[in-house]
């Protein structure tokens, strides 16, 4: 009988939390972003993400799209009865697309960056996002901060806030790649000394290429990061966090991050402090 109960209660609670997130949605969707929406008996809503931004949203050989980012807003969207219109395009495109009211809300996690934070508002985090330093798996050294880089050769994405930092704090040592997966190769092959790339990044791509890295611990604490929606729409902001934070509770957010990261991506996986 205790078990039974038991059951029926996780039973009613799992009712509870897809009520709630059915509720936030629907609200969300019903209101602010009303003229988002089509007059299909099943209603779309267009949201744009970066294209060729692995692993998070980026479209396969056989041209399906794919990705982290993309699978979370559209369970996001589902639960409360609503189809995903995913609209790629650049960063800077999107933007202007999200002021024309072309798109609700950009669907990817971005930096809540002062720059950022002049166009968007944001909704709370669903993935733990850290930056660290990539390394041999063969390589004992610990690098702790930038300070330990010197004289070394460190890999980075080119034209990002993580080479600005780098090449400020190390000048010419810092190497920048058009791809961050040629930064990680060069690192395999032993031609530059560590990669720096925000966590889940490096995750994905050591995994998915089989390289002998591995992921050292985190330089500070997790990078804010969050939904991008459009600048002083507040009620959109609220019920879409309200959203989110009623789907990490769900058992399909959770199956979507061990699918890509083998993992609960929203709980840091190494802690800076545990570093320090």
């Amino acid at each position: 009988m205790i078990d039974e109960n038991l059951q029926n209660l996780s039973g009613v609670q799992s009712l509870e939390r897809r009520a709630g997130l059915q509720w936030a949605l629907s609200a969300l969707l019903a209101g602010s972003v009303s003229q988002a929406l089509g007059q299909d008996i099943k209603p779309r809503m267009n949201v744009g993400f970066i294209a060729r931004y692995q692993p998070y949203s980026f479209t396969q050989p056989d041209g399906r799209l794919t990705g982290f980012d993309v699978e979370v807003v559209k369970a996001l969207l589902e639960v409360s009865g609503y189809e995903l219109v995913p609209v790629m395009d650049t960063l800077t495109n999107l933007r202007k697309k999200m002021q024309n009211g072309e798109i609700a809300f950009i669907g990817n996690q971005l930096l809540v960056t002062p720059e950022n934070r002049r166009y968007f508002d944001f909704v709370r985090s669903y993935a733990t996002i850290q930056l660290v330093s990539v390394l041999h798996e063969d390589d004992e050294r610990d690098f702790l901060s930038l300070d330990d880089f010197m004289g070394k050769k460190l890999g980075v994405l080119a034209n990002t806030g993580i080479e600005d930092q780098a090449r400020g704090a190390l000048g010419k040592a810092v190497q920048a790649f058009e791809r961050i997966e040629d930064a990680f190769r060069a690192l395999a092959d032993r031609k530059i000394d560590a990669v720096l790339e925000e966590n889940l990044i490096a995750e994905y791509f050591i995994d998915r290429d089989g390289l002998p890295l591995k992921v050292g611990v985190p330089f500070a604490s997790p990078i804010r990061v969050g939904l991008a929606v459009p600048k002083g729409q507040k009620e959109m902001e609220n019920r879409l966090t309200q959203a989110v934070q009623s789907l990490l509770k769900e058992k399909n957010f959770k199956t979507i991050s061990n699918r890509w990261f083998g993992y609960d991506v929203s709980r840091p996986r190494v802690s800076h402090a545990a570093s320090t």
